[in-house]
C-alpha cells in the first residue's frame, strides 16, 4: 500500500513540538522538536531505535549518529570537510563544501551523539522538499550479497533509471494542505509513471512550478560539473534534497506584477528579501553513511544518475509532455 499523509500549514510545526518525551524512547535536547519538513530518513518516535531528525528554532538540524561504521563514517566525512584547513584539502573537497549543508559541530545528549548541521529549509515560509536517491548502485563496496540482494529489490527499475524517489512534500492549493508521499510511493512508481511522480512535487495537478524546475535543472547541472571532474570520493546512497516555497510560481508572478508599478528604487529591503527568497531553489547533497575513496576515478554511478535526473526535468518542461496525475494511484492504492 501507498503511505500518505496530509497536514495543514498550521498544524505542521505545532505536530512536531508537541510530540511528548511519553510517546518516544529518547528525551528531546533542549530546544529542538522533530524536524518538520522531513519527507524521508529516520523519523524520530519511530522505527527500532525512534531516533530521527530533529532541528531547533534558531536554523539548525540535528542528526543523531548511526551505528558503526556508517555513523563514524558520515561524522568524519562532515569534520574533515569543514573542521579541516583549507591547506589540508584538495580542491574537490573544498569545492564541495558549497554542496553540502555547513556542519556545525556535534551534540551529546542522553549518551546520544548529533550532528548539527544547517537547515536548508530555514527562512521558508511553506517549503516544498523533495528527496533523491541518487545512483543506480545503492549498496556500496563493503556490502554483503544478501545486502546486495535485499538492495536491488526494493525498486528493480533503478538500475535503469540512476535515481529514486525517496520522499516528498506537496502543496496542494484547494485546502492550503501538504501530502506526505513516503518511499512507498516512490516504489510504486513504474518506469513510465515516474515522470509524473516528479510533475506532482512541481505541481502540475494545479499551477506548474516552471522557474522551480529551470532553477533546479540550473543547480544540478552546476552539481554535474563538480562530478565529471571529482576523483576523490564515490557516493553510495547518498540524495539531494531540493527545497522551493510552495507558493512560488502564484506569488512572484503577482509580485512581478506589483513591482513593475513601482520605480526600482522605491523597493523597500523587505521586497527585495522577499523576492530573493521567492526566486531560490535550495538544494544540497545529503547522506553520507556510505561514502568511500575514489582511488583517482569518476563517480560514474552518480554521475549517470543525476545525469539521468537532469534529462527527466528537461522532459518536464518540454511541450512533449503531458501530465498524468499519479495521485489517483494513490487513492486506489488506499482503498484497497
Amino acid at each position: 500500500m501507498v503511505e500518505s499523509s496530509v497536514e495543514t500549514i498550521e498544524s505542521t510545526e505545532k505536530k512536531s513540538k508537541d510530540l511528548t518525551i511519553k510517546e518516544c524512547v529518547h528525551p528531546l535536547p533542549n530546544n529542538c522538536f522533530p524536524l518538520a519538513h522531513q519527507v524521508a530518513g529516520h523519523f524520530f518516535g519511530k522505527g527500532r531505535t525512534k531516533l530521527g531528525l530533529l532541528q531547533t528554532q534558531d536554523g539548525l538540524v540535528l542528526k543523531p549518529v548511526q551505528s558503526p561504521p556508517r555513523g563514524e563514517r558520515e561524522h568524519n566525512f562532515f569534520k574533515r570537510l569543514f573542521l579541516s584547513d583549507e591547506s589540508e584539502l584538495n580542491q574537490d573537497e573544498i569545492a564541495l563544501r558549497s554542496l553540502c549543508p555547513t556542519y556545525r559541530g556535534s551534540l551529546i545528549h542522553n549518551d546520544i551523539v548529533y550532528i548539527k548541521m544547517d537547515d536548508i529549509a530555514y527562512g521558508f515560509k511553506h517549503p516544498t522538499v523533495i528527496d533523491y536517491k541518487i545512483g543506480r548502485i545503492t549498496y556500496d563496496p563493503e556490502a554483503s550479497q544478501e545486502k546486495i540482494a535485499r538492495q536491488i529489490k526494493k525498486y528493480p527499475p533503478v538500475e535503469k533509471i540512476g535515481f529514486q524517489l525517496i520522499g516528498m512534500r506537496v502543496f496542494n492549493q484547494e485546502d492550503a494542505t501538504f501530502r506526505h508521499y513516503d518511499k512507498s510511493f516512490g516504489r510504486n512508481l513504474s518506469e513510465d509513471e515516474l515522470i509524473h511522480g516528479l510533475a506532482l512535487y512541481y505541481q502540475f495537478h494545479q499551477t506548474p512550478q516552471i522557474r522551480a524546475i529551470k532553477e533546479t535543472i540550473r543547480k544540478f547541472e552546476e552539481i554535474k560539473v563538480w562530478f565529471e571532474k571529482q576523483r576523490t570520493y564515490h557516493f553510495y546512497a547518498s540524495s539531494l534534497i531540493v527545497i522551493y516555497e510552495a507558493y512560488l510560481e502564484d506569488t512572484l508572478n503577482e509580485y512581478l506584477k506589483h513591482s513593475t508599478e513601482s520605480k526600482e528604487n522605491e523597493l523597500n529591503n523587505n521586497d527585495l528579501m522577499l523576492a530573493n527568497c521567492l526566486s531560490s531553489v535550495r538544494i544540497v547533497m545529503a547522506d553520507f553513511a556510505h561514502v568511500f575513496p575514489a582511488n583517482d576515478t569518476i563517480d560514474a554511478n552518480y554521475l549517470y544518475g543525476l545525469t539521468r535526473l537532469i534529462e527527466y526535468l528537461k522532459f518536464l518542461i518540454s511541450p512533449e509532455y503531458k501530465f498524468q496525475d499519479v495521485r489517483i494511484k494513490d487513492r486506489n492504492r488506499l482503498k484497497n
